[in-house]
């Protein structure tokens, strides 16, 4: 219908029937109106409603991080404490002056390794890396155990000279310097001495390994001279120590190092403590009774 065919129709259209018209065609407009209305408010709830889903699980997630540093804490003053109880009559931890903060070992791993020290007495200890621990296992060897021995590996010469004067003296008590190699492995930049550290250990067998060194933070597989270690210089009887357990990195080559032994066809039992920083413990089945130490 052309438009003039439309206007002589609506004049042909008595008074009231226009009215009629104009009713349902305002009532047709409100009804338009109000489902545009309808479908605005369902997507701005919707997306709302997203928003806050969002919030809730950012608030959640914080509070869980809270509940975890809260229950860490309290695990550390726990371990403070137990520290404390089991090294008051000790007759060969003579120098109690740690710094456990920062990047130093924490009361979980100073406690963890007094404990294994006193108890396990282990004839052969290699330390990848120097610092409070060392503190521990130099007066353990020369108080406690002169016929055992521990080597202690650490590629900062100045970290060396500052510590050197606080560890015990013994024959047994040897302090060496290895530099860090760089080198690529699976696509990764890697650092750890490689070279050095095989000339040291040789074909040594270690009854306790230390991984705490070199800096292993933001690497993907950090520290992973354990695994050239496991393959050639553990001890049957064996304890090994990773530091830093909670982070990826460290986890990854715990992992790794897992996968070695298995390889190996060498049975282990393991135990993870945690505190400000965690540490993971690997067991040879003659010494899992340390888990309970």
């Amino acid at each position: 219908m052309d438009v003039a065919k439309k206007s002589l129709r609506q004049k042909s259209l008595s008074p009231l029937a226009q009215s009629r018209r104009q009713k349902r065609h305002r009532l047709v407009c409100h009804n338009k109106d109000d489902l545009c209305m309808k479908n605005y408010l369902n997507k701005h709830f919707a997306t709302l409603q997203t928003e806050i889903n969002g919030m809730k699980a950012q608030v959640s997630a914080e509070i869980k991080a809270l509940q975890t540093k809260a229950q860490r804490q309290y695990q550390e003053l726990n371990f403070a404490d137990l520290l404390h109880d089991s090294t008051a009559g000790s007759p060969w931890l003579k120098d109690k002056s740690f710094a456990l903060y920062g990047w130093a070992a924490n009361y979980s791993f100073i406690y963890t390794l007094f404990r294994i020290l006193d108890n396990v007495r282990p004839a052969r200890i290699l330390e990848m890396g120097l610092g409070q621990t060392s503190l521990v296992t130099s007066q353990y060897v020369a108080h406690n155990n002169p016929a055992a021995e521990v080597d202690i590996i650490e590629n900062d010469t100045s970290w060396i000279n500052i510590y050197r004067p606080r560890l015990a003296a013994g024959e047994n008590i040897r302090l060496n310097q290895c530099d860090i190699e760089f080198f690529d492995e699976e696509g990764q930049n890697r650092r750890y001495n490689r070279a050095a550290l095989s000339q040291i250990t040789a074909d040594k067998k270690y009854n306790l390994i230390i991984v705490d060194g070199p800096m292993g933070g933001g690497q993907k597989h950090p520290r992973s001279n354990i695994l050239d270690l496991v393959e050639k210089n553990l001890a049957p009887d064996f304890i090994i120590i990773f530091d830093d357990a909670e982070r990826p990195g460290e986890q990854a080559t715990i992992a790794r190092t897992q996968d070695k032994l298995k390889t190996m066809g060498i049975a282990f039992a393991t135990q993870q403590r945690d505190a400000i920083k965690s540490q993971f413990l690997i067991f040879s089945q003659s010494y899992e009774f340390a888990r309970y130490l």
